[in-house]
Order: structure tokens, then C-alpha cells, then sequence
């Protein structure tokens, strides 16, 4: 297979000195991140970005990394990049976390997808309000990757597509489509257009999430654990949903609640049986009137 992303540029050929300053051996240059872990390493050899070297612990478990990587490599059809031996501290510095698993790797920087292309290729989103934390927003790209759905975030008070986040998701970054929006509400107004009905998932909601029919276009919304969904997002819902709780815990971590969102639509979508409890109270069959009367 042809060597597609380690070349020294897309097209072959060799990178010209541009008579910049060499990057520190402890730094990674202008324009690129850091990620760490097996996974993820694993994963964007196999993905769309160029991983440019490769930092190892020293000793028999950095030779065995390196000899996996190796691997990794001939498996995802491009030349294995440059590896550098590095002391755990130093793997600490360069990951700024301990959980480097030994390996660290500067890579291109992540590629978001245009919002645009989202609502071309894709009939299942998740849109997330304002999800801080780092490790629910890597789960939650990992779920829908798996799935088949794509992940739109705000540009603004949330978490973003760190090594942190390509850490959580193992790797699942790599292949996902993430997509960063100015605005979640002009998105979902969008999506609206395009043809998608919008599902805002709120615990005091009257209807199930076993109720809607999702086999059509989807998005589903979920908003931050402490506050929720916010304001104008909630109203920019066709439907609020809730998942059903018998327990005494008063709600699920948001990215749990996105996997059984998203998978109940996997439920449905793979047979031709129907929701579990039909249409929604208010709602209409897709492709008819919305919510409200409002023709779509």
C-alpha cells in the first residue's frame, strides 16, 4: 500500500529547509499538538493525520513499544515515523499528564469537520453544550464513532479535541467527525432545514426516549450535568426526552446518556421495527408537520 501520510509532504518528494529554527528536541513545532497513550498512537498512524516522531520511555518496554509501533505502522500501509528515547519525567513533560503509557507523539493538529459536511454525510449528530470535562467529551466522541454519528461542540466554554480528549476516547478522535460551530442554535436551525429532527435531552421531560421514531435524520442534544441544556438550545428543540430511572441516583453522566441515545437509534435503525412507544406527545412523523404546527 502506498505510504500516505508519513511522507515528508502529501504529494512525495522531500520538505524544504525554510531556514526556520530547529524545534527543541523537548517541544513539538508551530501548528502541531501532542498525544499520548498506545491507542491513540495506534490509531492516528491508522488516521488522517501525519505523526511526525515518536517519544519512548528507555529500556526493554520503550524497545518493545517501538518494535509495536513498527507494526502499527506496516498494518496502516505508511512509514513508521522517527522514534526518540525520553525518561518518564520527560514523557510527563511532554504529555502534561502521567498517563502517557510510555509513548508520546507529535502529530498534526486535530481536523475538525465542517459543519457543513456533517449535515451532508451524516443522518445522526450529537450536538454538546457546554461539556467541560475532558474525559466525558473522549467518551462520548468514542460512542458515536462506533455508531456511525458525528459530534458537533461550540467553539466556546467547552471542552475541545485535546490529547486529554483523543487520550479518553482511545484513540476514536482519529477517525471521528467532530465539528466546531460558532453558534449551537444557528446550527440546529440548520439541521432543521436539512431535514433533521431535533431530540433535547432533559430528565424533566414527559416523554421517553423510547418514544420518538429516530430512523430518520436525527440530532440529539445534551447539555452539561450541572446546568443542562441552555436556554436557547432547549428551545431550539423540537422534543425533550428523558431517560427512564428507577434508581435513587437523580441523573446519568451525560456521556452514558449519549450512548443510550445513540444506540437506541442503532436499535431502531437496524431492523424495521419502530420506536418502542411511538410518536412523542406533540410531535409529528417526519417529513410532515413539526411540532407546533409548524410545517417543515
Amino acid at each position: 500500500m502506498a505510504d500516505r501520510d508519513n511522507r515528508a509532504a502529501r504529494g512525495g518528494g522531500r520538505r524544504r529547509d525554510t531556514g526556520r529554527p530547529q524545534v527543541p528536541a523537548t517541544g513539538v513545532a508551530p501548528g502541531h499538538e501532542t498525544i499520548y497513550g498506545r491507542n491513540p498512537l495506534r490509531e492516528a498512524l491508522r488516521g488522517r493525520r501525519r505523526v511526525h516522531r515518536v517519544w519512548v520511555q528507555g529500556g526493554k518496554a520503550g524497545s518493545d513499544l517501538t518494535a509495536e509501533m513498527h507494526g502499527w505502522a506496516t498494518e496502516a500501509g505508511v512509514s513508521a515515523p522517527p522514534v526518540e528515547v525520553r525518561s518518564l519525567d520527560e514523557l510527563g513533560e511532554l504529555a502534561a499528564s502521567s498517563d502517557h503509557q510510555g509513548v508520546a507523539a507529535e502529530v498534526d493538529a486535530f481536523p475538525y469537520t465542517p459543519e457543513g459536511e456533517v449535515l451532508e454525510r451524516f443522518d445522526l449528530v450529537v450536538v454538546l453544550d457546554r461539556i467541560q470535562d475532558p474525559h466525558n467529551l473522549g467518551a462520548i466522541i468514542r460512542t458515536a464513532e462506533v455508531v456511525g454519528a458525528a459530534v458537533v461542540i461550540p467553539r466556546h466554554r467547552t471542552a475541545v479535541v485535546t490529547a486529554a480528549v483523543v487520550k479518553a476516547s482511545a484513540g476514536a478522535t482519529e477517525h471521528a467527525a467532530v465539528a466546531q460551530v460558532r453558534n449551537l442554535t444557528d446550527f440546529l436551525s440548520d439541521a432543521k432545514a436539512a431535514g433533521f429532527w431535533v431530540y433535547g435531552a432533559d430528565a424533566s421531560a414527559t416523554a421517553s426516549h423510547y418514544d420518538p421514531d429516530y430512523r430518520g435524520k436525527t440530532v440529539f442534544v445534551l447539555g452539561s450535568e450541572g446546568e443542562g441544556l441552555g436556554r436557547r438550545v432547549n428551545q431550539a428543540c423540537d422534543v425533550a426526552v428523558r431517560i427512564p430511572q428507577v434508581g435513587r441516583v437523580g441523573s446519568l453522566n451525560v456521556s452514558v446518556s449519549a450512548g443510550v441515545l445513540l444506540f437506541e437509534a442503532r436499535r431502531q435503525r437496524a431492523g424495521t421495527v419502530p420506536a418502542l412507544g411511538g410518536d412523542p406527545p406533540g410531535a409529528a412523523v417526519p417529513g410532515g408537520e413539526a411540532p407546533g404546527g409548524e410545517a417543515r
